[in-house]
C-alpha cells in the first residue's frame, strides 16, 4: 500500500516536471526493501496475506505493466528514507546522514 501511495506521488511529480521543463520524463523507479511487495507487484496472486487488500492499492502494478514505474529490491540497511520515517540509533542517523548527502555542520570546540 505504501508503494502505491509512492507511486501516486512520484507519477505526478514526474508528469508536473514534464510540465514545467517541457521535456519526457523517465519511468520511476521505487525501491521497496520487501520481497513479498515487490512480488506483489509483477504477479497478480491473491492468497490469504493479500486479499485484505483493496483494489484501489493495485494500482502500482498498472503502472509496472505500462512501464511508467520500476520497481527495484533495496536491502533495509540501504533504505534512504529510513532517515526521514523511523528513530534511529545515533550510529546509524549518522550513516544515513553520509547515504543522503548532508554533512554535520555543527562546531564542536
Amino acid at each position: 500500500m505504501a508503494a502505491t501511495a509512492a507511486a501516486c506521488q512520484a507519477i505526478w511529480l514526474q508528469d508536473l516536471l514534464g510540465e514545467i521543463m517541457n521535456k519526457v520524463q523517465d519511468k520511476v523507479v521505487l525501491r521497496i526493501d520487501n520481497k513479498s511487495a515487490i512480488e506483489l507487484t509483477k504477479n497478480p496472486v491473491f492468497h490469504g496475506r493479500s486479499k485484505h487488500i483493496h483494489t484501489r492499492f493495485h494500482f502500482i502494478r498498472n503502472c509496472v505493466e505500462n512501464e511508467q514505474v520500476e520497481v527495484e529490491y533495496i536491502p533495509g540497511v540501504e533504505q534512504k528514507a529510513d532517515i526521514l520515517t523511523k528513530p534511529l540509533a545515533r550510529t546509524r542517523f549518522k550513516e544515513m546522514r553520509i547515504l543522503i548527502g548532508n554533512k554535520d555542520v555543527s562546531r564542536r570546540t
